[in-house]
C-alpha cells in the first residue's frame, strides 16, 4: 500500500520553459539550512512583534525589516543573530515556545556555547557585509544601511543579556576584567546617528521612515519645572512602582551629580575656561583633567535632557491605547527617544570609561554618570532586549566605584542601586 502511494508522488508538470543544464544542476544541489530557517521562523513568530511598543513601529519590525533582510544577505545575517539572541535569552520564558530544541537551557554547556557561536557567526558576517556597504552608501542604499544599523543597535543592547547568562552558569566573562562593566557595546551603537544625518532626506521617504518619528523628542519639558522631590503624577498610580521611584528621585540626582562636578572643579583648582594643561589622568594621551571634566559636565546636560523628557511624559494624561498603564507609559517614552542616549554622548566621554587599575576619581565619576543613564533602561520592562541586563551592569559599576573608596562617589550610586532593586 505504502509503495503504491510513493510511486504516485511525482512532480507536477507545470509546462515551465526548461532552464539550462548547469542551472538545473545547481538548483538540485541546493540544501535548505534548517537551523537558519528555524531562526528565521523564530524571528517572525516570537521576536518581530516584541521589538517595539508603538503599534506602527511593531509593523515595521514584523513586515518591512524581514522583507529588506530577504533583499540583502548581510541584513539577513544580522536578523538571524538577533533571533538567536532572543532564543538564547528567552528560553525559559512562558511566552516563547522555542522552535529549535537546541536553545533549551537544560542542555549541556558545550551545546550552549555551540548555539552562542552560531549566533556570533551570523553577527560577524552581518557586520562584515555592513562594513562593505557603508563606503558605497547612496540615497538609494541608505535605507538598507539604516536597517542594518537598527539591527546592530538592537543586538548591542541584547548582547548584555547574553553576557548576563554567566550568572546562570553558562560562563561568559569579561576577559581579564570579569565583574567589571561592559563598554564595548556602546561603540557598536554610535554609528546610527551619523548615518541618519547624512541621508536624512532619503530616509524620511524610505520604508523605515516610521522609525524616525519621535513626537515627544523635543524640549517641551523646559516649560515644566521639575521639583525635588517630584510629586506623584496621577498617571503613575496604576503603573509599575519603578516609575514612581524614578519620578521622585530623578531631579535630585541631577542636582547631586552637578554638585559633585562643581566640587571636583574647586578641589582641583580647575578653570574650565583655561587652555588644558599637559597633565593627563588615567591612560596616557587619553585626555587632560579639564578636558575630561568638560565632557562630564556636557554629558550631564545630556542626562538631564533624557531625565526631564521622561518626567515630562509622566505628566501626560492616560492615553486611549488598549494597553496597561505601564506599557502605555513605555510607549510614550519610546516616542520621546530616551533610548537614543548612547547616540548623543561623546566618544571622548566613552574613552574615559577605563577598565582595570587605571580607574581613578574622574574615571569613577564617568562610570557613575553611565549608571544613571542605565537607570533609564530599567524603565522599559516590556522590551526583551533591555530586560534583565542593566541591573547587573549597575551592580558592576557599584563594585568598581566601591574599590575607589570615595564616600561621595559611593553615595551617588545609592539611587541607581535602589532603582535596580537588588
Amino acid at each position: 500500500m505504502n509503495g503504491n502511494i510513493g510511486q504516485s508522488l511525482r512532480p507536477l508538470d507545470l509546462h515551465i520553459p526548461l532552464v539550462c543544464e548547469s542551472a538545473e544542476t545547481s538548483q538540485r544541489n541546493e540544501v535548505i539550512n534548517m537551523p537558519d530557517m528555524s531562526l528565521l521562523t523564530h524571528f517572525m513568530v516570537h521576536v518581530s512583534g516584541r521589538m517595539a511598543l508603538h503599534p506602527q513601529r511593531k509593523l515595521i519590525w514584523q513586515r518591512v525589516i524581514p522583507t529588506m533582510a530577504a533583499e540583502q544577505e548581510y541584513l539577513m545575517h544580522l536578523l538571524l543573530a538577533l533571533a538567536g539572541t532572543h532564543a538564547l535569552c528567552e528560553a525559559d520564558s512562558p511566552d516563547t515556545n522555542l522552535l529549535n530544541s537546541k536553545f533549551d537551557q537544560t542542555i549541556p554547556e558545550a551545546e550552549s556555547f555551540s548555539d552562542y557561536h552560531r549566533i556570533l557567526d551570523h553577527h560577524q558576517k552581518g557586520l562584515e557585509g555592513f562594513r562593505h556597504a557603508l563606503p558605497e552608501a547612496t540615497a538609494s542604499t541608505a535605507e538598507y544601511i539604516f536597517c542594518g544599523s537598527i539591527l546592530i543597535v538592537a543586538f548591542s543592547f541584547a548582547s548584555l543579556r547574553i553576557r548576563a547568562l554567566g550568572d546562570k552558569g553558562i560562563g561568559f566573562h569579561n576577559g581579564d576584567s570579569a565583574g567589571e562593566p561592559w563598554i564595548d557595546w556602546l561603540h557598536l551603537v554610535r554609528g546610527l546617528g551619523a548615518l541618519v544625518g547624512e541621508h536624512y532626506i532619503a530616509l524620511r521617504t524610505s520604508r523605515l521612515r516610521t522609525l524616525m518619528d519621535h513626537p515627544h523628542a523635543n524640549e517641551h519639558w523646559k516649560d515644566f519645572s521639575a521639583t525635588s522631590p517630584t510629586r506623584v503624577f496621577p498617571r503613575l498610580r496604576h503603573a509599575s512602582p519603578q516609575f514612581v521611584r524614578f519620578s521622585q528621585g530623578a531631579a535630585q540626582q541631577i542636582s547631586l551629580l552637578r554638585d559633585f562636578a562643581n566640587t571636583l572643579t574647586q578641589d582641583f583648582g580647575i578653570n574650565m575656561e583655561d587652555t588644558p594643561s599637559p597633565d593627563s589622568y588615567g591612560s596616557p594621551n587619553l585626555q587632560t583633567i579639564p578636558e575630561l571634566l568638560r565632557e562630564q559636565v556636557s554629558t550631564l546636560d545630556r542626562l538631564e535632557e533624557m531625565y526631564m523628557r521622561t518626567l515630562y511624559v509622566f505628566q501626560f494624561s492616560t492615553s486611549e491605547r488598549d494597553s496597561s498603564a505601564s506599557v502605555d507609559i513605555q510607549t510614550d517614552l519610546e516616542d520621546a527617544a530616551v533610548l537614543s542616549w548612547p547616540l548623543i554622548i561623546s566618544n571622548t566621554f566613552i574613552l574615559s570609561l577605563q577598565q582595570g587599575q587605571d580607574v581613578g576619581m574622574f574615571g569613577g565619576f564617568s562610570y557613575v554618570i553611565l549608571a544613571h543613564f542605565y537607570v533609564i533602561l530599567l524603565l522599559f520592562e516590556d522590551l526583551w532586549y533591555l530586560r534583565g541586563a542593566f541591573p547587573r551592569e549597575i551592580q558592576n559599576v557599584h563594585r568598581l566605584v566601591e574599590k575607589l573608596g570615595d564616600g561621595t562617589l559611593m553615595s551617588l550610586m545609592e539611587w541607581p542601586m535602589a532603582m535596580q532593586g537588588e
